[in-house]
């Protein structure tokens, strides 16, 4: 099954498995848990779990008057209805919202992540914001992420990441690599021409500022504040506008 529709899927609330039953409908028209099974791997008896979800939040329908069960995929310009209905009620509550946020007055709001899982999730917020910096070694990055470079490029390209980043990396073949490959996919990129490497990875965008350790035991350490945020920036514009284009 096409993986990048299940994680399109994915990121607007299906789980993985849901996602691949209703792909797989889809590809049907119309269909029994048998050949959904067929196609999607799965046993027939999470199939109806599964299914039984979808229907009830409106993704899914079984047909009536059929001697066996068979069951339809909604059309999907429902899901980007629902969507849009969302991110309208979210807009109008986000005042709130912000309200709530700013009850701790002006202390910044710090969270520290060892684990994989904790890193990738920060980094993956970094790529929700309109405009952010990096100043990384993608090297290092792979290294602990395997496929996470070809992932995010492949993402940028389809532009179903949002952000306009741009990306300072050190002067070193494998990093000139993929600082190219960004740039070809709507980012910037520049290089550090006196730094081979480092073990360091910063990341700037609206209010927060990440430092993450690429050693081989990795963390990053999150700061959430509007006033830091905006006093180190000129810090990563200095960096930047010291950085060599890339050719």
């Amino acid at each position: 099954m096409d993986k990048d529709l299940i994680k399109l899927l994915e990121q607007t609330g299906f789980t993985q498995k849901e996602a691949a039953v209703y792909l797989a409908l889809l590809e049907l028209s119309q269909g029994t848990v048998t050949e959904i099974a067929k196609i999607t791997k799965l046993k027939r008896s999470i199939i109806y779990v599964l299914l039984e979800g979808l229907i009830k939040r409106g993704y899914a329908s079984e047909l009536p008057d059929k001697k066996i069960s068979v069951f339809q995929a909604t059309d999907p310009s429902l899901i980007l209805f629902q969507l849009k209905a969302t991110t309208k009620n979210f807009s109008e509550m986000l005042p709130m919202f912000r309200t709530l946020h700013n009850k701790g007055k002006r202390r910044p709001k710090i969270t520290y992540h060892e684990t994989k899982e904790g890193i990738w999730k920060a980094y993956e917020s970094f790529n929700l914001a309109p405009e952010a910096f990096f100043i990384s070694s993608y090297e290092k990055i792979e290294k602990h992420f395997p496929g996470a470079i070809d992932g995010w490029v492949r993402d940028y390209h389809k532009n179903l990441i949002p952000v306009k980043g741009k990306h300072l990396v050190p002067n070193n073949p494998f990093e000139i690599a993929v600082a190219k490959k960004l740039s070809a996919n709507g980012q910037q990129a520049r290089y550090l021409s006196e730094i081979p490497t480092f073990n360091m990875d910063f990341s700037l965008c609206e209010n927060k500022l990440a430092i993450t350790s690429l050693e081989d035991e990795p963390f990053i350490v999150v700061i959430e504040s509007e006033e830091l945020v905006k006093s180190i920036r000129p810090i990563f514009e200095m960096a930047w506008n010291n950085g060599k284009e890339i050719k």
